[in-house]
């Protein structure tokens, strides 16, 4: 039976929640119902080590959710789809070079015939990059220069790191045998300390970004590093619209930390890394503002038109979609949403808007949307006029409502009302958004409705 990545990450995000069914599991992973539930019955099929003829797939869910092994089985199984066998073909090429066919043939089962068809999506890949991919009966070997080399194993670090979870056994360990890092500790240390220099949002994606970035350009004993190379020679590779206090402040830190290992040469990749999570400037193209533009345009329907003058809008969203132009161009399989609880997704509306975003970017997914809808809904203008609306809660549980609404969703509530008096009071007063947890429609052209899940997990419990 083929095992491979989808059936760990399907695993993974039942385990997570108990409480999902096929629907659920369909519309996070973008997956269809019926590809779903074929990948339901390989794993069900595998640790149970049965076939199954006639089986709900609720049954499937509850038996597989209480199955204790279930990831050490499906990890045994577990074989390279074609992407990876293209990256792992890549990590090693741009560590040695070259390749003696024989050595990596038997374990990703290729031959000279079918890598041949991974050629063409090799060298797209390689183009980006000024490098090209020979092929030979005696082995594979990769043309170009060592600082594009070193560009492509930048991004093939990142893309590892942020795969790790989901990567075939022997994958895993080839790459953690080339993670030569002596305290490893300091390293993360300093890196969330960059971070917080930056005043970034903390994000699983940002710290492997850096972290990719030291494990590629750190120095070695013959060249010169940003411990090297006075504050007055680093200027040269100041961006332009980067103010010189923050330059030397950032300058420092790279001094006094473990990036001061990094190659001066490679300061300006460190720099263009900097703007991605600070200025959102140098680094975004025409097609990518365009995108954003869009994107913000699909924002304003779920969470109101001050969106569209929302300042923190393009430095919160430009490095996501920059981020979804590389995981297209990577192929990066990126589920940390599964390491979420999603069985209270904080609104509704995201996996809508999520949908509707990936019409225009179809790498953008649920976690892209998650994190951007935090980070927007908390902007909430404070002179706006909130009000909840209910139907079938009991009136003495929708304080707590109203109180969870305001510390998961900085949203605050001006009054509360049943349904059947909200079109009266609409009449009468002013209202900005009509907040709800149980998707009532409501239709007013100069409203807008959130429909947020209910915030009390235990209610019932109430």
């Amino acid at each position: 039976m083929y095992i491979n990545t989808k059936h760990l990450q399907i695993l993974h995000l039942i385990k997570n929640n108990s409480n999902f069914n096929l629907n659920d599991i369909s519309e996070i992973l973008n997956m269809s119902p019926q590809h779903v539930k074929l990948h339901l019955k390989d794993i069900y099929e595998e640790i149970l080590e049965r076939n199954i003829s006639s089986i709900k797939v609720d049954e499937m869910l509850k038996n597989i959710s209480n199955f204790k092994n279930a990831k050490k089985i499906l990890r045994k199984s577990q074989q390279f789809t074609k992407n990876q066998k293209i990256f792992y073909i890549l990590f090693f090429l741009s560590k040695f070079k070259n390749i003696n066919f024989s050595n990596i043939s038997k374990e990703l089962d290729l031959t000279t015939r079918n890598l041949n068809n991974y050629k063409d999506t090799i060298n797209n890949i390689l183009k980006v990059y000024s490098l090209k991919l020979y092929i030979s009966s005696q082995g594979i070997r990769l043309l170009g220069s060592n600082f594009n080399l070193k560009r492509l194993n930048y991004f093939l670090f990142f893309k590892f790191l942020i795969e790790k979870d989901y990567l075939p056994y022997k994958f895993r360990k080839d790459i953690l045998d080339n993670l030569n890092i002596k305290s490893f500790s300091k390293l993360k240390k300093d890196i969330c300390s960059f971070l917080t220099l930056l005043n970034s949002h903390h994000s699983m994606h940002q710290q492997a970004t850096l972290l990719a970035f030291f494990l590629t350009f750190k120095g070695n004993i013959k060249e010169k590093t940003i411990n090297e190379i006075s504050f007055d020679k680093c200027l040269k590779y100041k961006p332009s619209h980067w103010k010189i206090d923050f330059f030397y402040e950032i300058l420092c830190f790279l001094k006094n930390s473990s990036f001061k290992y990094i190659k001066t040469e490679f300061l300006y990749i460190l720099f263009n890394i900097i703007d991605t999570f600070t200025y959102s400037k140098v680094c975004f193209t025409n097609s990518i503002d365009k995108d954003i533009k869009s994107i913000q345009n699909i924002f304003s329907q779920y969470l109101g038109d001050h969106i569209l003058d929302n300042s923190i809008f393009f430095p919160a969203a430009n490095p996501w979609i920059y981020y979804c132009k590389i995981k297209q161009l990577f192929f990066i399989d990126d589920f940390s949403l599964i390491n979420l609880n999603l069985e209270h997704i904080p609104n509704s509306n995201v996996l809508n808007m999520t949908k509707k975003i990936r019409e225009i970017i179809p790498s953008f997914n649920i976690f892209e949307g998650l994190f951007l809808w935090f980070i927007l809904s908390k902007n909430e203008i404070s002179e706006d006029i909130n009000i909840f609306v209910f139907k079938n809660i009991e009136r003495n549980i929708v304080p707590i409502i109203i109180n969870e609404i305001y510390k998961k969703h900085s949203i605050k509530i001006t009054k509360s009302f049943n349904s059947k008096e909200i079109n009266e009071y609409l009449k009468n007063n002013r209202v900005d958004n009509i907040v709800t947890v149980e998707n009532i429609k409501i239709y007013h052209k100069n409203v807008t409705v959130k429909n947020l899940y209910f915030p009390v997990p235990n209610y019932r419990k109430l």
